[in-house]
């Protein structure tokens, strides 16, 4: 049987990885960066999560879900930024800023995403140990 909270959980990290946006007509490196790091920290969260609910019983999906909901947050200012039809060279420093305060965060939030997953994410690549 599988636990389907969790599944969900997994599936949400998934469908995020999936719908960042990468490349286009204004890639930027930096931006680029961090996309790539949301995507292959959700990707591999939410494989490990799908394992997971398949096998384990309970568990918690709401450090997974704060993980996809943050990664969107952050993808959704990375789209921002850059993009006006009016450059705005202050609004997008204070973007940044934000932007750069919630990807501090996100070692943090995924090292609670791995730790609710643990029993098949220990060592999982680009996923900090608790």
């Amino acid at each position: 049987m599988t636990n389907t909270s969790m599944d969900d959980a997994g599936r949400c990290l998934l469908s995020v990885a999936w719908n960042i946006r990468t490349g286009g007509p204004r890639a930027d490196p930096r931006s680029d960066a961090v996309r790539e790091r949301l995507q292959t920290v959700c990707r591999r969260l939410g494989h490990a999560t799908c394992r997971y609910a398949a096998v384990h019983p309970g568990g918690d999906p709401v450090p997974l879900l704060r993980l996809a909901d943050r990664a969107y947050e952050i993808d959704t200012l990375l789209l921002l930024v850059g993009t006006s039809l009016i450059p705005d060279p202050a609004r997008d420093a204070r973007r940044w800023g934000e932007i750069d305060g919630l990807v501090s965060e996100l070692d943090t939030l995924t090292s609670a995403a791995g730790a609710a997953v643990e029993p098949v994410c220990g060592g999982l690549p680009g996923v900090p140990a608790r």
